[in-house]
């Protein structure tokens, strides 16, 4: 027997018995979906804390941070140690400094006559939407004589802008934040889905840093920016300026390079993730080994049903070797069946937690061709037996069989 009449005849006999073989992939079908979704939704989820991550580095940035927030465990507030005037002043006298600026993030009630919600509060330069990368879509920036005049205005993203003012222009209006009015200058767009954001909340006003400074004067410095020329070594710049800070403030070790830093936040989300979904995987690879009991079973009471079937074929001469390969394709076609179906049915999981939750969702590669074949390699070991048994069958006693 052909290679294509062995096809033909283990699709003959699964259209036979249509529901029992349906029914017999059910299995191997969502364990392939599960493995696809979970791999696809742990990668979509590294994917976005990690490029949180790199949306803090900017280029031409060197960003210089306390220890105490990189250290292991959770500073107090009264032990992160701030920056202070002097400590950029001595920052800007580095040859390559073009500029040296601080960012304040926090959160604070935000009022109008009728709202009142918590939001989150990032104070920073005239180019703060260059570095936090998100764009001014109605309004104007506010600009480095706003930072310098201390001016009251505020930036807020669409979401917000939506919950305060429903359909009426945000433009001009003035909110309330720490207590101090404020005019609506600009509407920006709303924060994607984020690590950052599931802890913080996405509604967000933006000021300029001095403002901030002005409104919450408890918000210490702890971050400090400095913007390079095109060209400087950062790495050099940037080991330099930190010794002399720590040397400034008389504590050895005081400040460093959040680079190192986020540098290990990413190797440790990405170690992380991994552990989650090999551990998840392989809860959903136990669905498959289930399956595959059910496809022996199936088979086995495939080849008790077919025994007379089978004697016929071996006394017209049909040898033992073809009677094994056609029950060991009958049961390869299942597994392969419903692991191609599961595969469809895990991009399309993947797709709709991308769409209702905005997550990106990596569908890999190695997940599709590794499934499809594990299913493939299920229905030789749990099908070898039955193929087997069938096989081994006596032809007489197969063509006495009642």
């Amino acid at each position: 027997m052909s290679a294509g009449e062995m096809l033909l005849s283990a699709l003959t006999s699964l259209r036979a018995n249509l529901l029992r073989s349906s029914l017999t992939m059910l299995g191997i079908f969502i364990g392939v979906a599960s493995i696809i979704a979970i791999v696809a939704i742990g990668k979509g989820g590294q994917t976005a804390i990690v490029s949180t991550i790199e949306s803090q580095r900017v280029q031409n940035t060197i960003q210089i941070i306390p220890s105490e927030l990189v250290a292991p465990g959770l500073p107090q507030p009264g032990q992160i140690l701030q920056f202070t005037q002097s400590d950029f002043d001595l920052a800007r006298t580095f040859p390559g400094v073009q500029n040296v600026y601080y960012t304040l993030y926090g959160t604070a009630t935000i009022q109008t006559p009728t709202k009142s919600l918590s939001i989150s509060v990032d104070g920073g330069p005239s180019y703060l939407n260059e570095i936090g990368h998100f764009a001014v879509v109605s309004g104007r920036m506010y600009t480095q004589a706003d930072v310098i005049a201390h001016r009251r205005v505020v930036l807020i993203n669409q979401s917000l802008a939506q919950k305060l003012f429903g359909a009426q222009n945000p433009i001009g209006q003035v909110v309330t934040i720490g207590g101090v009015p404020l005019q609506v200058i600009g509407v920006t767009q709303s924060t994607q889905v984020n690590f950052l954001s599931a802890v913080y909340g996405s509604d967000t006003a933006y000021m300029p840093a001095t403002t901030c400074a002005d409104l919450f004067p408890n918000w210490g410095i702890t971050e400090m920016d400095i913007q390079t020329y095109p060209g400087v070594n950062k790495a050099q710049l940037s080991k330099r300026i930190v010794l002399a800070l720590n040397i400034h403030d008389h504590q050895a070790g005081a400040f460093e390079d959040s680079s190192g830093f986020l540098l290990g936040i990413e190797k440790t989300v990405g170690t992380v993730t991994r552990i989650l979904t090999l551990v998840v995987g392989a809860i959903a690879g136990i669905a498959l080994l289930v399956g595959g009991i059910g496809v022996m079973n199936i088979m086995l009471v495939s080849v008790t049903e077919r025994t007379q079937e089978i004697g016929i074929r071996m006394s017209l001469g049909a040898t033992r070797k073809a009677i094994l390969l056609q029950f060991l394709v009958e049961s390869v076609m299942i597994t392969l069946i419903g692991g191609g179906c599961g595969i469809g049915l895990g991009v399309l999981v993947a797709a709709i937690v991308h769409w209702v939750s905005g997550l990106p969702a990596a569908v890999s590669w190695w997940a599709v061709v590794g499934s499809f074949v594990f299913s493939g390699v299920i229905g030789v070991l749990c099908g070898l037996y039955p193929a087997n048994k069938a096989a081994r069958l006596n032809p007489i006693d197969a063509l006495r069989y009642e």
